[in-house]
């Protein structure tokens, strides 16, 4: 579910824009106040709720999640899902929790919790993230956001009033309310992946729970409290504190961009035996290199993480400086150089009536995986670049070793017409 694609933005335009706003600092995280109520408040109306989550770019994706709730100490939820199933039974001081996988995913997490309470949506928020809410006055009734000064407005839900609530890791917005005892409940609700990319939640039953079933609170054994899964949000220090290996990115060698050095923002998640399970782009600089840094943010490894004695899940805000040049060579390696750091060459097929001799010269940067992130063309005759980088989607590149170390390296490969 949480691949690595590159896709158009068509999300909600403002939400595109927040993976690129820093982060301010000296300041607090700015407040939420969502019309979402909170169905599992005490003395709250007991209700049994079901949702399906889609992903938007993968229709393979189809998550059910179903609650049984008559109090804070009385409920149970299903997760059904090909990547992580669970089952969650709370009844007084018992608990029973199976799940499929170690891990939590992150996206189902959030918005299984936030069908019912935005409480952890809101607790993540940090300094300078956006919120656009009723209560800001960034949303209205309307569905409608409106520029100041009487300029147009961006039709933004079909549904009504849509919120939004920018925080990293969790970054949902909520429309489609209705309202169930009292409470204005939103019944569509999306999780941004990233750009392009989102799990979108539909509540397709929300309903009293008058004849409780005693049978489905059961709980036939107690898990102990080391095998349940919690999740602890993290600073950016605490986690770095876990490392149990150095932290460092090779960073692939941008081609024909003044910038060299600067800075990127991920948000990292990690299950409880220490590995990273899934990266999502908070800030990206360039996004030629987004693929190739995630790759290695994924192969890091940390300490068990732990809280009261307990293994944990943990996420944190990372903050990467980037360095397009700190790694490889400092000029463009020559045809001959590339080629011999190639394979499977093909050769590329002309277009009729090219002149003999004609030459072309294709840049390409590659990164410390040996996998082509740019292509650009260089001194190319008219009409020839595509045919050269049609050819080219055949070859395979093998990174430059030095003392073991793979690197990345930028090169220009020059074709000449017969």
């Amino acid at each position: 579910m949480m691949s690595m694609r590159k896709a158009l933005c068509i999300f909600v335009g403002i939400v595109c824009l927040a993976m690129f706003v820093p982060l301010a600092t000296g300041q607090g995280a700015p407040a939420a106040v969502l019309v979402q109520g909170k169905l599992t408040e005490p003395d709250a109306t007991p209700f049994h709720l079901q949702a399906v989550v889609t992903e938007n770019v993968d229709p393979n994706v189809h998550v059910d999640v179903e609650m049984f709730w008559v109090a804070p100490d009385k409920w149970r939820r299903t997760i059904k899902s090909d990547e992580f199933s669970q089952t969650l039974i709370v009844n007084g001081e018992k608990t029973f929790e199976q799940d499929s996988d170690d891990y939590f995913p992150l996206g189902i997490r959030v918005l299984a919790t936030a069908l019912v309470d935005p409480t952890d949506v809101v607790n993540a928020l940090r300094p300078g993230d956006l919120v656009r809410t009723k209560a800001n006055g960034k949303a209205d009734e309307s569905g409608k956001r409106c520029a100041p000064s009487g300029g147009a407005c961006i039709v933004d839900s079909p549904y009504g009033l849509l919120e939004w609530v920018g925080a990293a890791g969790h970054q949902v917005d909520f429309t489609d309310y209705q309202v169930f005892k009292g409470k204005r409940m939103a019944r569509q609700l999306r999780y941004l992946i990233e750009i392009g990319d989102f799990l979108q939640a539909k509540v397709t039953t929300l309903e009293e729970l008058k004849n409780e079933d005693e049978s489905l609170f059961a709980v036939p054994e107690p898990t102990p409290r080391e095998k349940q899964n919690r999740t602890v949000i993290l600073t950016e220090p605490e986690l770095r504190a876990l490392a149990a290996q150095p932290m460092d990115i090779i960073w692939p060698q941008i081609l024909d961009d003044p910038r060299t050095t600067g800075d990127a923002r991920y948000y990292v998640s990690v299950d409880r035996s220490g590995n990273v399970r899934e990266v999502f782009p908070r800030r990206v600089s360039f996004k030629e290199a987004d693929d190739s840094v995630r790759r290695q943010i994924m192969k890091w490894k940390f300490k068990t993480p732990v809280k009261d004695g307990m293994p944990v899940q943990v996420e944190a805000l990372m903050d990467l400086t980037y360095e397009t040049r700190a790694y490889g060579p400092s000029s463009l390696l020559t045809d001959e150089q590339a080629r011999k750091l190639a394979s499977n060459i093909v050769e590329p097929i002309f277009p009729p009536g090219t002149k003999s001799g004609s030459t072309c010269a294709v840049r390409i940067a590659v990164d410390q995986d040996g996998n082509v992130i740019q292509r650009h063309g260089g001194d190319c005759a008219p009409g020839l670049f595509e045919s050269c980088s049609n050819a080219m989607d055949k070859w395979h590149f093998s990174p430059i070793l030095d003392n073991g170390k793979q690197l990345p390296y930028r090169a220009e490969i020059l074709f000449r017409a017969p």
